[in-house]
Order: C-alpha cells, then structure tokens, then sequence
C-alpha cells in the first residue's frame, strides 16, 4: 500500500507510549507532534494545523471522550480524523467513541503493522476530503464569477442598447432629410439606400439586445390571453406578401377552421411567428416553398405549430448551437445574409416563458421545420371574457 504521510497528534499521559508511536510514525515520515492530556491536545489543535489526532481515553484532568465531545462542537476541529489508541478493550468504550465521532479504535499496544494500516487509511480518506472541499470552493467561486460576469454583461448590452438609439435616430431622420431635398442620381440614390438597410439592421439588433436584456434580467412582462393563432398567422402573412413576391415563393397555410384557442401573448407571438416566417423566407433560394400548418394536439392539451420551409437547412454539426445567442452559421451562403445570431434565441425563450416547447428537424441542403407548441387556452367564464393574465418573467 503507498504510504502518505502528514501532520499527527499523539495525545496520551504515557511517556513511554508516546515515544513508542512518535518513533513508529517518524519511521514512515510523518510528521509527530506529542501532547500529555486534554488540555494540552486542544491548545495545540487551536495552534496548529493536523492531519490526523491519536487520542488517549484514560488521561487526568480531561478524558479524551471529553476531547472528541469538545472537537464536534468546533467546526474547524470536526472535520479532523480520530484514531482512539486505548489500554481500555471494553466494546462500550469503542462504541461511546465512534458515536463521539472518532474514526477508528485501537488498543494499546497497537501493533506496528495495524497502526500504520489504520494511519494510511485515515489520512487517504482526510486527503481525498480536503481535495473534494478545495474542488467545490474553486467550483463555487468560479460560479459566482461567472455570475458576476453574466449580471455585467446584461448590464452593459442594455446600456449599448439605450446609447444606440439616439444616434440611431438621428441618422435616420438625417438620411431622410436628404431623400426631400431634390432630384437624387443614381448613385446617391444607391447609397441612401444601402443606409436605410444599415439602419433596419441597427434598429432590429436594439430590439433584440432590448430582449435579450429583459430576458436575463427577468423583467419581459407577457400579457397572456385567449389568442386566435389563425387569425394571427393570416395577418402576418398578409404583411409579408412584398417579400414573398420579391423571392418568388409560395406560402401554403393549413389550418383547420375549428382550431382551438391558444393561450399566448399575442405581440409576443407576432414577434414569434415573423421571426420564424422572416427566416423561412431570407434562407430559402428564390422559387421556395413555404408551409404553415396547425394542429390541436387533443392529448397535450396544446398546439402545434410547424413552419416548414425549402432552404438552405442547418449542417448537422451546428444543429445544436442554433438556439444560442449570438449564433451564425459558418455555411457562406447563410452568412452572405444578414442577421444578429439573436431572433432564434429570443424565440425559444418567448415560446418556453408561455409554457410552450420548440424544436426543428432540418437536412442540409434541403429544407428545415421548425416546430412550437402552445397551450389551449382555459375555459373562462362569459363575465371574465376579456380580463387578462399579467405574467412576469422569472
């Protein structure tokens, strides 16, 4: 067996004794530090650091079951492995000091062999415990830095987003200025519009840091109510016919006439359903097809929502980032368009704080769908119609 060695404690009235085991552990190159009573062990525990305690019952002044009830009442002491070496082989005494706390119990004389056996075991086990102790102060204090580093973060990006907006502002009323004050040739033509695009960009990473602050921070408030999901996904496809027109794809929406109401919050839904929307027609060649269907999941008690599209798809290897912040794809063709790496992760977010659930198949090169569901929403009496649940983010 390996020998360890560390820091002892003899503590025992008997001279002899002493000697006999402070020879025995130097021998495996422990380190022995002797005490003739009670008192003395304790001064010495409060002065120095041990590893280990051999421990003497039968001593004047103060026993050692007097010794081991004061070491559980310090917690610094606690923890410091006991090894009762006692004249006294009665059961009871080892019994009274293994409920005492000590680790173990041998009678004197201990044999040589026994006595090393027994400090090896004691001293693996205190070691294996400091080394468990140390690994969860690093782990906790690496978790409050990374606390500390997230709550900065959050911090800093809903303070970029409120001085963004000023200068943003100003751009564009500057930018629209300049369309009025006469003819345009081409070329300046070309550039305010290369501007204005900037500035949409700009707008829309504000709006999402926004989120992304609230989110984090737990202060996005949902207004859940009965929402009709038809009737939504109709008036946000109407908004997008422009740019459906524009890549020439066809959208296809297939839901039932009697689907039940969700219980949702509806402009969080519009801005669910057009980021979905928006990203099923940005990373889809011209000529796509897009589908929308709905269905009420009878025994969920929820619906189901899938976009389906005839794009790009997602490499199998980033399928798991998708949901991250910040996340683009390194596939060229998907970075050519643009995008804050922001909107699927605020999604996933607003569906799962409305207790909803979203997930997406996709093969590269052929298509994705992403799915979400949404609870039914509660049977409300006629005299409640109307009233709304004011929900805050936790």
């Amino acid at each position: 067996m390996e020998s360890l060695t560390g820091s002892i404690l003899v503590v025992d009235d008997n001279a002899v004794i002493q000697q006999v085991m402070k020879l025995a552990l130097e021998q495996y190159g422990h380190h022995v530090t002797l005490a003739s009573d009670g008192h003395e062990a304790i001064e010495l525990m409060h002065a120095h650091f041990f590893d280990l305690i051999l421990l003497d019952i039968m001593m004047p002044t103060m026993s050692g079951f007097q010794v081991l009830e004061y070491m559980a009442k310090e917690p610094e002491l606690a923890a410091v492995p006991v090894i009762v070496v006692s004249a006294d082989s009665q059961i009871d005494s080892a019994i009274r000091c293994i409920q005492l706390g000590a680790e173990d119990y041998l009678v004197k004389p201990p044999n040589q062999t026994l006595l090393r056996t027994r400090v090896n075991t004691s001293l693996r086990k205190k070691f294996l415990h400091d080394q468990e102790q140390a690994h969860q102060a690093e782990m906790e204090q690496m978790y409050e830095a990374v606390k500390a580093a997230n709550v900065a973060k959050t911090e800093f990006i809903a303070m970029a987003a409120h001085e963004l907006r000023n200068p943003i502002a100003q751009l564009a009323t500057t930018n629209h200025l300049l369309s009025r004050v006469g003819p345009l040739n081409e070329k300046q033509e070309e550039l305010l519009e290369k501007i204005n695009f900037s500035l949409e960009r700009m707008k829309a990473l504000i709006v999402d840091l926004d989120d992304i602050s609230r989110l984090e921070t737990g202060s996005i408030r949902l207004e859940l109510k009965q929402l009709d999901l038809k009737q939504l996904i109709l008036k946000i496809a109407e908004s997008i016919e422009h740019d459906l027109r524009e890549h020439k794809h066809t959208l296809d929406i297939k839901i039932p006439g009697d689907l039940p109401a969700a219980w949702a919050d509806r402009e969080r839904m519009i801005q669910v359903l057009t980021n979905l929307l928006g990203n099923a027609i940005k990373y889809t060649p011209d000529n796509g097809e897009i589908v929308i269907t709905a269905v009420h999941e009878k025994q969920h008690q929820a619906i189901h929502v899938t976009i389906q599209d005839t794009g790009l798809g997602i490499q199998a290897k980033e399928q798991q980032r998708v949901f991250s912040k910040f996340f683009r794809s390194e596939d060229s063709d998907v970075r050519d368009r643009p995008g804050t790496g922001l909107g699927l992760f605020i999604t996933k977010s607003l569906i799962e704080k409305q207790d909803g659930h979203i997930w997406f198949d996709s093969k590269y090169g052929e298509g994705t769908a992403f799915h979400f569901t949404l609870p039914i929403a509660p049977e409300v009496p006629e005299d409640k119609m109307g009233m709304e649940t004011a929900v805050s983010s936790r």
